[in-house]
């Protein structure tokens, strides 16, 4: 069963899929920008809750203080190096963007019914995965996901739009329906920008699925030339020679 998490990660770098299929882990070392994200993404989930207060951005910031106590206890292995002081650094940084959020965020997007990170698997398309949420919006299904690094002028991301086209199949076959959007919400900004599912990017996502079977078969695809290597935890095992067949990738 393919993952949709091992799609964008061949999208950021085939190799990195290759070492991830074969049980390697990624050494994240943990920064302040690191623990940020984290705490975005945990807050972005709380983004509904705290427009239904009278003063979001007191509720905000009250969310903020909670999860500066329990971050650690929810990313039990990924924070288990972090100090007292790079904490303290990260969620000083977050909260001089409570105002930003609390005024950007939409209330009509946040009111709706949602389920959070349901797990959708299909085996008629050998795919998995767990959007961040599922929202509901009359007879209509539409995944989301939360992002919280940096946001384009227009749009989203390329790589976004595939993440939310891969759910969309799987939701369609889950629950015998048609999904027509989705949404990518920026976290940092507390901002949702609303994706059209289109065709081409179903038949994109069907053939990322197809290279990252080949991969899992044991092939060694090419590196690309624009591979992330200064940021990847696996640069020092990547340094090896390509088998015959990875040159179809």
């Amino acid at each position: 069963m393919i993952r949709v998490s091992d799609l964008t990660a061949y999208l950021k770098c085939p190799r990195m899929c290759y070492f991830m299929n074969r049980g390697q882990e990624l050494i994240k070392e943990p920064t302040v920008e690191y623990i940020q994200r984290l705490l975005l993404k945990e807050m972005a989930l709380t983004y509904g809750s705290a427009l239904n207060e009278g003063n979001t951005l007191c509720a905000l910031d009250q969310e903020l203080d909670r999860l500066s106590d329990e971050i650690r206890i929810i990313y039990r292995q990924e924070l288990a190096k972090v100090s007292d002081d790079m904490m303290e650094d990260a969620v000083s940084g977050v909260r001089t963007l409570l105002e930003g959020i609390s005024t950007n965020l939409s209330s009509e997007h946040y009111s709706r019914t949602c389920e959070f990170e349901p797990v959708l698997r299909s085996e008629k398309f050998g795919l998995a995965g767990t959007p961040d949420k599922l929202i509901t919006i009359g007879d209509e299904h539409a995944p989301a996901i939360i992002k919280t690094g940096a946001m384009p002028e227009n749009g989203v991301w390329k790589s976004d739009r595939l993440q939310l086209t891969a759910y969309s199949i799987l939701v369609e076959e889950i629950y015998n329906t048609v999904v027509t959007r989705g949404f990518v919400e920026y976290a940092r900004w507390g901002k949702v920008r609303e994706v059209t599912i289109k065709r081409h990017e179903r038949r994109k996502v069907l053939q990322l699925r197809d290279r990252v079977r080949k991969i899992e078969g044991g092939f060694m695809p090419e590196k690309p030339t624009d591979a992330p290597c200064e940021h990847c935890g696996f640069m020092g095992m990547c340094d090896v020679k390509s088998t015959l067949a990875s040159r179809f990738f």
